[in-house]
């Protein structure tokens, strides 16, 4: 099977940039084709198995996307990262977190995993990330040792943007 450069780009142009190497490897990338990639500079490689397509423009969503392509779509944005990113208080998370229902290891120290499984009308999608709705974050945010001043910052948050 050919490579086929123009499925690959779309992919990662919905992926902010990134792809992983089973994707690269159903649309006909082999190894070798991986490495030369990587080593001609059109690739960097993330982390093991993840790469970014350089010609695409960086967002301020690639750390969210970079780990939700890893975890091929399973992860969603949770918890502090998804309020952060839902403005909603002022925490400044110093993990990105995801939650998942599939059984795997964090990729890294700067992934917190939960692990839950989340119904479709819990999430929406921004961008190439899919992240927890506002309600489940403040649900996911309320037992897990948050301060009652900024539980209540968050809610009010929550409930000034409906």
């Amino acid at each position: 099977m050919a490579a086929d450069y123009e499925s690959l780009e779309l992919l990662a142009l919905r992926q902010c940039g990134f792809v992983t190497a089973l994707q690269a490897s159903e649309l006909g990338f082999g190894l070798a084709s991986m490495e030369e990639m990587t080593e001609s500079g059109t690739w960097t490689c993330e982390c093991r198995g993840l790469f970014r397509l350089e010609r695409v423009r960086h967002t301020a969503l690639d750390e969210f996307a970079k780990w939700c392509t890893w975890f091929a779509g399973s992860a969603t944005v949770s918890h502090y990262s998804a309020a952060d990113l839902h403005g909603l208080g002022h925490l400044q998370p110093r993990f990105i977190h995801l939650s998942t229902a599939h059984p795997l290891a964090a990729p890294t120290r700067q992934v917190a995993l939960h692990r839950l499984p989340l119904a479709d009308d819990e999430c929406e999608q921004i961008g190439p990330i899919r992240i927890t709705t506002p309600l489940r974050t403040v649900h996911d945010l309320a037992p897990g040792g948050i301060s009652q001043v900024l539980l209540n910052e968050v809610v009010a948050d929550a409930v000034a943007i409906g």
